[in-house]
């Protein structure tokens, strides 16, 4: 699948959200000032105005652990504790401090696994190096990344290095094998859709647990039920932007669209985690989606 795009500089979408700002604060002082029905449209406005303050400086902030549990054979022995870290964006609207946050708050999870879902920075490479402190992360089962969309824009090459120098292991279009208590589970790590080359894989045998570790969900559309046990993506954000009883207001970038916006979904039979990542695109703004580290607990 070649998804290619071009991608929009974020700060034009902060200029017009700063643009919408003004404007609902004339219309709250005019509405309010004339008092009457007029009145509730300013209350309304008002409204909207914390809602986009809180969306574009307070939930950004906000990271939240996720935690599922997914039985990957009925007779699970062994618990693997993974930790699912996706869409940094390092360069964008987070400081370095944000990111040194994150890795305490991981640090004090204490995973057997720790996986990256790629899109460390958004449109240049230099930021990738705010993420230094990833480095002090320990997993006793490993530490593997693939690549995001975001990634391809501006050296891929040296991302890459500059991951593996912090002690991760690139597993883009590669397979590991992993051991608990005597119980083996494959992981098997897929190149960016958009603008990478995944490749058609085959899980080794139907007794070992498979995992897959993609960074756009509609790796689905390449599998059937059976050639892997679950996915673990990120790339949708969750739509950054999302009411209650609607959800996401921004199309979700993927062919399968709101089917794979976040959190647990099956496509053809296989099921997918899709985290809400951690950092944001084309806009700081994030509503009702707030930024996620994901633990999975899979029984192998």
């Amino acid at each position: 699948m070649d998804l290619r795009k071009t991608h929009s500089h974020p700060y034009l979408f902060d200029a017009f959200l700063v643009a919408v700002a003004f404007f609902g604060l004339a219309v709250a002082f005019l509405t309010l000032r004339a008092g009457g029905v007029w009145g509730i449209l300013g209350v309304l406005a008002l409204i909207g105005e914390a809602l986009l303050i809180w969306g574009m400086f307070v939930e950004p902030h906000q990271v939240k652990v996720v935690t599922y549990r997914e039985k990957l054979r009925p007779d699970a022995q062994a618990w693997v504790k993974i930790v699912f870290l996706s869409d940094f964006h390092a360069g964008s609207f987070h400081s370095k401090r944000c990111y040194e946050r994150i890795v305490n708050e991981v640090r004090a999870l204490h995973p057997h696994l720790l996986l990256l879902g790629g899109d460390f920075v958004t449109d240049r490479f230099e930021p990738v190096m705010d993420l230094e402190n990833l480095k002090g992360l320990e997993a006793p089962l490993g530490r593997y990344f693939v690549l995001g969309n975001h990634d391809y824009l501006d050296r891929p090459q040296e991302v890459r290095k500059a991951i593996r120098l912090l002690g991760y292991e690139d597993l883009t279009n590669k397979s590991v094998d992993l051991t608990l208590l005597g119980r083996k589970l494959e992981l098997r790590g897929v190149d960016d859709n958009w603008y990478g080359k995944p490749e058609i894989f085959h899980r080794s045998s139907r007794e070992v647990p498979h995992l897959t570790l993609a960074h756009e969900p509609d790796v689905l559309l390449d599998l059937k039920e059976g050639e892997t046990d679950l996915v673990l993506a990120g790339h949708t954000h969750s739509g950054q932007v999302r009411l209650p009883f609607v959800g996401a207001l921004i199309p979700i970038p993927a062919i399968l669209g709101r089917a794979v916006d976040r959190g647990r979904k099956v496509v053809n039979g296989v099921p997918c985690i899709i985290s809400n990542g951690l950092g944001e695109s084309d806009g700081r703004m994030r509503l009702f989606s707030p930024p996620q580290i994901v633990v999975v607990e899979v029984g192998i």
